[in-house]
């Protein structure tokens, strides 16, 4: 998008990258690398994944300018108290309404 014009990178003051540990060693190394030579100098970059190999630790010191890591030992992490659901919404313009009653109702 930045390369066609559809997407001016100077607007952008947030860029997150979900995943990065696969976005980055799946053979997306060259376009991410690309994509961060565009952004403006003081934009604000977010990686996150479940797991940061070192090697993906290493590639994100290229782009990432004094970085703060959260790191957590892979010990540590727990799937235990995390739980799923799906919510059928009957049209579209219900979504938002529907996520803010949740949000009202549970306790996180």
């Amino acid at each position: 998008m930045m390369n066609r014009g559809a997407l001016n990178p100077s607007t952008l003051r947030i860029f997150v990258l979900d995943e990065a540990d696969e976005m980055l060693s799946r053979g997306f190394k060259d376009q991410i690398l690309d994509i961060f030579r565009k952004l403006p100098g003081n934009i604000q970059v977010g990686l996150f994944s479940a797991t940061m190999p070192a090697e993906i630790l290493e590639i994100s010191e290229e782009f990432m300018r004094d970085p703060f890591k959260i790191l957590v030992n892979s010990e540590e992490l727990s799937l235990e108290g995390i739980n799923q659901y799906y919510v059928a919404i009957e049209h579209e313009q219900y979504k938002f309404e529907t996520l803010t009653d949740l949000y009202d109702n549970i306790d996180i």
